[in-house]
């Protein structure tokens, strides 16, 4: 069987739409998981229209598609954040975001997805990049670790309405 081609490369404005709708793919992904940790705002769809509008452009950012076949079928999403105060955190880069479509997964594509977020992550500058992953996401959380990531805290939460 012929491998599909794989690419990877910076969004331009003209991904915009591509980047938005599988942004709310992994936005229900998360709702799935946990439905009082992940939340969609009201507007959620034009909030994401905005961000990502400044986030493709953005020189502290990278936003880079996937494509198979020339057809766009996931997304990263990295920024470098500020030194933070609250989280005894230094600066650093964060991997917000990174989501294959269901339709890609097992080709290799996040692999590599995840490779060049890693690669752009180190032209950003920073000494570390920082991710979380949902508790339920097992995939992930492999994909992550088999990749060099370690665990380096946990998020726990309680839900005040219950008990």
């Amino acid at each position: 069987m012929k491998q599909p081609n794989i690419t990877i490369r910076k969004a331009t404005i003209d991904d915009h739409q591509s980047v938005i709708n599988y942004a709310l793919k992994l936005i229900h992904q998360h709702q799935n998981f946990n439905p009082f940790r992940f939340v969609e705002f009201e507007n959620h769809e034009q909030q994401l229209f905005d961000f990502f509008a400044e986030e493709i452009v953005n020189p502290k950012a990278v936003v880079l598609v996937v494509e198979v076949e020339k057809e766009i079928v996931g997304y990263s999403f990295i920024r470098l954040e500020e030194s933070s105060f609250v989280d005894i955190a230094p600066e650093s880069i964060w991997l917000h975001d990174i989501y294959i479509d269901e339709s890609a997964r097992g080709m290799g594509a996040g692999k590599l997805l995840l490779n060049a977020s890693i690669n752009a992550a180190k032209q950003l500058g920073s000494q570390i990049l920082v991710l979380q992953v949902a508790a339920q996401n097992e995939f992930a959380k492999q994909l992550f670790e088999a990749n060099g990531f370690n665990v380096a805290t946990y998020e726990m939460m309680m839900n005040l309405n219950e008990g």
